[in-house]
């Protein structure tokens, strides 16, 4: 069965993975969706309890209400005060977090949550001695063996310790963190003076091919600019543009480098702060849907409200918790001029089409195709958008002209015509759709989800004449990807279809391993029983099939098949896969 792909608007390059560090804000716990507004009741219990169900919920503000409802009635209980905390910077309700910050410190000064936050605060107010202290008192235990030497380190260099780095030692050796570490000396050498200390690190931090990323670009192109080696600063740009094509950052940060552009800023101690606090959120990221980042994420834009890749970080979360409508304020928070700017749009109409606005999503993504000719990427997120609600004949088109903007196609390009073959494919209009998928496996080629598209369609919509090469296909995309349910199915159907039942059934049972509530892959192993006598078997498969909620159009024949067994649905009307 062809697997169909999905779409997800760009990312950047992720930080390095890290983890298992449990994050100072444990107290915000999993599951997603939204939780009803219900007032709070008179009983602290209740309202506990409805507080750790909107916990749950990613409902924050809920959790916070009901938090501070329990409260009254149970005035001075430490575990609601210090979970009231987490949902109060999770949500971004600094003020009221500081509030309850100040109250559990009263209490336990070394908690480290409320001293993270107190910490901010001073940042904020420029008072790093007592930003200093507050983290001082922190062992660094869990992400706080992250954070704090982070954070130590820019306390020390903006009082103009020249031992600044010093603070830094616990991770230095981290391999993990390495790009991490190298970024924050490169900018803390650069506040403290020491230029070829810093210009060593973010050689270090490019590499020895001068690989980088917009925000490392940024940083290391005002370092340069501060400097006056402006040319230099244009010329790491245009090499970094070169390598990554697709990106307008980039193309943004040089733009900003020519004589009469907005100048980039060197990174301040505040600023600084604010980055150490993000580049925690992106590490923690990956966890789970976001919530362990999402504190960090918050405290950095208290210090850094205009920071794009924060409240980029914030917006992603939001919209991995189905807060969709909350995500678009996030996204929207980013200045125009800002190099993630147009990413973030990207991000917004995919949040749009989750909440079924599709109109608003399509005059977005036009508007975009047309400030920028050039580029596909919001032409292609429309026709993607399309396919996703089933639109092919729409789509099609929309392919059509973010393909008629690339000039000359290169290996990077393949999905386009990936998709817009299954675009074609899904309207009815083979002969194109065959042509776009060679046209993909010429760029990418032995790319498993096109040969499995390609070959399992050949053997489907019958083309015997390219039934050798289809199993030739299949059997190399499994090799491929071996742990594909779907790639695997593929290849057991075309096999099943050329009456080669033995040899299906083995490979539909790996597949069903491997995808075990997949209607169409039971229903395919229920009809390979059945073809190799296994009729009880196969009857089990196709109830299987019936709960695992199939397709409208497969739900009567499975059930035809349980009344009547295969035979008799074959003799009516044959069916493919």
């Amino acid at each position: 069965m062809p697997h169909r792909p999905t779409r997800r608007p760009w990312l950047g390059r992720a930080t390095a993975p890290l983890l298992a560090f449990l994050a100072a804000f444990a107290p915000v716990a999993a599951s997603v969706a939204s939780t009803d507004a219900v007032q709070p009741s008179r009983s602290a219990v209740g309202n506990y309890l409805a507080a750790r169900h909107a916990e749950r919920q990613r409902d924050q503000a809920s959790a916070a209400r009901y938090f501070e409802a329990a409260l009254r009635g149970e005035a001075g209980n430490f575990d609601i005060e210090q979970r009231l905390h987490a949902a109060l910077v999770a949500e971004g309700e600094f003020p009221r977090a500081l509030a309850a910050a100040r109250r559990i410190a009263e209490r336990s000064p070394a908690n480290a949550a409320a001293a993270l936050t107190l910490a901010v605060d001073a940042v904020s107010r420029g008072e790093w001695d007592e930003a200093g202290r507050r983290l001082a008192e922190i062992p660094l235990q869990g992400v706080n063996r992250l954070l704090f030497p982070l954070l130590r380190t820019w306390a020390e260099a903006a009082r103009g310790n020249a031992a600044a780095l010093d603070a830094m030692k616990p991770i230095a050796d981290m391999a993990e963190l390495r790009g991490i570490v190298d970024f924050h000396s490169a900018l803390v050498s650069a506040l403290l003076g020491r230029h070829d200390d810093a210009e060593a690190a973010f050689r270090r931090v490019t590499g020895a091919e001068g690989a980088t990323t917009p925000r490392v670009a940024e940083a290391f192109a005002a370092f340069l600019l501060a400097r006056g080696r402006d040319a230099e600063a244009r010329a790491m740009l245009d090499a970094a543009a070169a390598r990554d094509r697709d990106s307008l950052a980039f193309a943004m940060l040089r733009a900003q480098v020519e004589p009469g552009g907005r100048r980039l800023v060197a990174t301040d101690a505040r600023a600084g702060f604010a980055a150490a606090l993000f580049d925690v959120a992106t590490v923690l990221r990956g966890e789970g849907d976001g919530a362990l980042s999402m504190p960090y994420a918050r405290l950095a834009t208290v210090l850094a409200p205009t920071d794009a890749g924060a409240l980029l970080l914030v917006g992603d979360v939001l919209d991995q918790q189905k807060r969709h409508a909350d995500a678009i304020a996030a996204f929207g928070r980013i200045e125009p001029s800002s190099p993630l700017a147009w990413p973030a749009r990207l991000r917004v109409a995919d949040s749009l089409r989750q909440l079924d606005r599709i109109d608003e999503a399509m005059e977005l993504l036009e508007t975009m195709a047309a400030e920028r000719p050039e580029r596909i990427d919001a032409l292609a997120t429309k026709a993607g958008i399309l396919r996703g609600k089933e639109r092919f004949a729409e789509a099609a088109p929309v392919y059509d002209r973010a393909i008629a903007r690339v000039a000359s196609p290169e290996r990077r390009h393949w999905t386009l015509f990936f998709s817009r073959g299954i675009a074609f494919e899904r309207s009815d209009q083979w002969p194109r759709a065959e042509a776009d998928f060679r046209k993909a496996l010429e760029l990418q080629p032995e790319q498993p989800d096109v040969m499995n598209y390609l070959a399992y369609s050949w053997v489907d919509k019958g083309f015997p004449e390219h039934y050798d090469l289809a199993l030739r296909m299949l059997e190399r995309a499994v090799e491929l990807r071996p742990q594909s349910g779907h790639i695997i199915d593929s290849l057991a159907w075309a096999l099943y279809k050329l009456g080669r039942h033995a040899e299906a059934v083995p490979l539909l049972e790996r597949a069903v391993e491997i995808l075990p509530q997949e209607a169409v892959i039971l229903d395919h192993l229920g009809d390979a029983y059945w073809k190799v006598g296994r009729r009880n078997e196969a009857r089990f498969q196709w109830q299987r099939a019936l709960g695992a909620k199939p397709e409208a159009d497969l739900k009567p024949v499975l059930e035809r098949k349980l009344r009547e067994g295969l035979d008799a649905v074959e003799r009516e009307k044959p069916r493919g896969g």
